[in-house]
């Protein structure tokens, strides 16, 4: 099935209206010529669009296109996510938030330095660049799927159109154009979702007859308590690996603590930190929707079994087009969802990668003369559009993954992310920890969680089917379809890496911060340490902190623009 007119129109009027927020606020409304304005909107941003654009820099295509798979594959246990999501909040509104909004720096790897040293924050800083390109590129490579499946568009055509569109407006808008536009996306977001599930309920028979079917089958099981690691969705690998999940991605990605600066003060960050779970919870509970819907109308014949779709992230865009094609421009409306959850992420990653770059990397190591506030608005953006097109190559790359798009979200955040995650509760907690042994906790950590990564990705066909993926039928297939079942040796399981490799993505998260914890830990006992009493209380946190339901005076917190101003004055100042 090809697009229509009308389905044509609804994508030129989502990239035009993203493209003129970028040229209102880049040309018209300001010239953002302060780094101020064009990293941070000069914090100047409500607390509601501030929580919109953290929803949608952080559910991206992956979750719109992969959560209704998993669901469908694996049941309703996906939901037990967002109590994971809803620790990972507590402790950024706890823990994280005040300390960011404390050093004042619109890098939140600032931190790390005032912690540990320079070395550790330009470590992580280029730790998140490279994890956060190939995660743009994945996302990237989402919509374009999408797209493809949809209209026959050639794939690489439509990753360039995309990127080229999305590194337009940020280079040109900052942040307020990434704001802005994210909250355009948001609400594009859910209302092609909304649209899907009441078309999908009307085909389907109703909501009574989805609801019966789901709880007589399998997909029901809302409790699964085995200790099996390679089981992708337990109590176990949601409630507690999920957690520290959760904390990594709300508080240690530069994307999510760029907009905790965007607001005027802590409390409103706190709360666009809350409304932004809110947010999460409907948007889960939608695509959870969406994925019963799936199996309710392909429960007799799966269409990746019968080889209609070549991959899992196809399901969703298929559903679309058997049930909505009918109705004029609504397909496009959805395709123009699922694009605008991949615009939002790319252009967030942008402006924030181009953020560390010149905050962590050029002001901390240029002894050049230092450039005007004006000159360095300018190199950011130069780095905006510099990194638009890079993500737009290896997305090119990206292509060849054959697993669901959300499932490599998952390993490439526990990857890399959850180090980070440890580094930082190094720091709050550990006062003797110095800054040899937490670079060397960080790149052991890092360099086995690679090493599994990539373990997991080269065998994922060996490993497959021990993931606790529900069973599918093809046995309803018009005309009937037979597939003959791929036999899996026993070897593979046999092999003591079997368990490393197929372990549930969630458990890179647990690793990850786990292992660079203790072994800072440990570190700290062999390199020289740190004396203690040298260091700003003000950088360290109490455990009791997570458990105090009472917030600090507000004159116990320094203000926002003092705190700007003398982290101004530090990092102006070359540290080699």
């Amino acid at each position: 099935m090809y697009l229509g007119w009308t389905d044509y129109a609804v994508l030129i009027i989502l990239l035009c209206i993203s493209a003129v927020i970028g040229i209102y606020q880049g040309c018209i409304r300001s010239k953002q010529t302060t780094t101020s304005e064009f990293f941070a909107a000069n914090g100047k941003m409500k607390v509601l669009p501030t929580a919109m654009s953290l929803l949608a820099s952080n559910l991206s295509a992956a979750t719109i296109l992969g959560a209704p798979t998993e669901v469908y594959a694996f049941g309703i246990v996906y939901i037990h996510l967002l109590f994971a999501w809803f620790i990972g909040t507590y402790v950024t509104v706890k823990l994280f938030i005040p300390i960011f909004r404390h050093i004042g720096s619109v890098s939140i790897y600032a931190y790390l330095e005032h912690r540990f040293s320079l070395p550790v924050r330009i470590t992580v800083t280029i730790t998140f660049i490279f994890n956060y390109t190939l995660y743009m590129a994945v996302i990237l490579y989402g919509p374009s799927l999408a797209l493809s499946q949809v209209t026959g568009l050639n794939v690489w055509l439509a990753i360039g159109s995309c990127g080229i569109i999305c590194t337009f407006y940020t280079s040109i808008g900052g942040m307020k154009a990434v704001i802005w536009t994210d909250v355009t996306q948001t609400i594009m977001m859910f209302l092609g979702i909304v649209l899907s599930i009441i078309f999908g309920f009307i085909d389907a028979g109703g909501p009574t007859k989805v609801f019966n079917t789901i709880i007589a089958s399998d997909r029901s099981q809302f409790w699964v308590v085995t200790l099996n690691p390679s089981i992708r969705y337990t109590l176990w690998s949601l409630w507690f690996a999920g957690s520290f999940y959760g904390i990594a991605i709300f508080s240690c990605v530069q994307t999510q603590g760029q907009r905790y600066m965007c607001v005027k003060d802590t409390k409103s960050a706190q709360r666009a930190a809350w409304i932004n779970y809110v947010l999460c919870v409907l948007i889960i509970s939608l695509c959870g929707i969406v994925g019963c819907l799936l199996y309710v109308k392909y429960k007799d014949c799966d269409p990746l079994r019968a080889k209609r779709i070549s991959k899992p992230d196809q399901l969703y865009p298929l559903f679309v087009i058997e049930t909505l094609g009918r109705f004029p421009g609504v397909t496009g409306l959805f395709i123009a969802c699922i694009l605008s959850a991949s615009l939002s992420t790319v252009s967030s990653g942008m402006n924030s990668a181009a953020t560390v770059i010149l905050e962590d990397i050029y002001k901390r190591t240029s002894v050049a003369h230092a450039m005007s506030d004006e000159q360095q608005t300018k190199l950011s953006k130069v780095l905006s559009f510099a990194i638009g097109f890079i993500t737009i190559f290896l997305a090119f790359a990206v292509s060849y993954l054959k697993d669901n798009i959300i499932v490599i979200v998952f390993q490439i955040a526990g990857a890399f992310v959850a180090p980070i995650l440890g580094m930082f509760f190094l720091g709050f907690f550990v006062p003797r920890v110095n800054s040899r042994s937490v670079l060397v906790a960080f790149f052991l950590c890092l360099t086995f969680q690679i090493w599994i990564l990539i373990g997991s990705n080269l065998t994922m066909k060996t490993h497959i089917r021990h993931n606790g993926r529900l069973p599918t039928s093809i046995e309803g297939c018009v005309p009937p379809f037979n597939v003959t079942q791929t036999s899996f040796s026993t070897a593979a399981s046999s092999n003591p890496l079997f368990l490393l490799y197929s372990m549930s993505p969630f458990w890179y998260s647990l690793n990850g911060v786990v292992l660079t914890f203790i072994l800072g830990v440990l570190g700290s006992f062999v390199f020289c340490t740190k004396n203690s009493n040298n260091i700003d209380k003000s950088l360290l946190v109490s455990w009791k902190t997570l458990f105090c339901f009472c917030s600090k005076p507000e004159s116990e917190i320094l203000e926002s623009h003092k705190l700007h101003s003398d982290i101004e004055t530090v990092e102006q100042t070359p540290m080699i």
